[in-house]
C-alpha cells in the first residue's frame, strides 16, 4: 500500500509539472490544520452546534442566541486562524500563473 501511495504521488506531481495550467479543487478540510473547524465529523460544528441555529429563520426568531455564537465561531475562533502550507502552495501556484481557477467548495446535507 504504502508503495502505491508513493507512486500516485510522484504520478500527480509529474502531471502538475507538465501542465499548462490547474484547477484546484478543495473542502473544508484544507482548512483543518488553520484549527478552522469542518461542519461535520467529531470535531465539527454540528457536533457543537444544533444545525438548525444556522437558519436564516431562526436567527429572525431568535437573534439572541444566534448572535453570540455566530460571535464565537466567525470573530473569535476564524479570526486568528492562519494559512497553512496547502494554502501557501495553492497561492505560490496562483502567482506563477499555473493555478488559474480554485473552487471551494462545501456540501452539506442537514436533515
Amino acid at each position: 500500500m504504502q508503495q502505491e501511495i508513493h507512486v500516485n504521488i510522484e504520478d500527480a506531481a509529474r502531471l502538475i509539472r507538465g501542465a499548462s495550467y490547474l484547477t484546484a479543487f478543495t473542502g473544508a478540510g484544507i482548512s483543518i490544520e488553520s484549527e478552522i473547524p469542518p461542519f461535520r465529523g467529531e470535531n465539527g460544528l454540528w457536533s457543537k452546534y444544533d444545525p438548525a441555529i444556522f437558519e436564516l429563520g431562526y436567527f429572525r426568531k431568535h437573534p439572541e442566541i444566534v448572535w453570540p455564537m455566530l460571535k464565537e465561531i466567525f470573530y473569535d475562533s476564524f479570526a486568528s486562524a492562519k494559512p497553512n502550507e496547502a494554502h501557501y502552495v495553492l497561492a505560490r501556484m496562483e502567482q506563477r500563473g499555473l493555478l488559474k481557477m480554485l473552487i471551494a467548495q462545501n456540501i452539506d446535507s442537514v436533515l
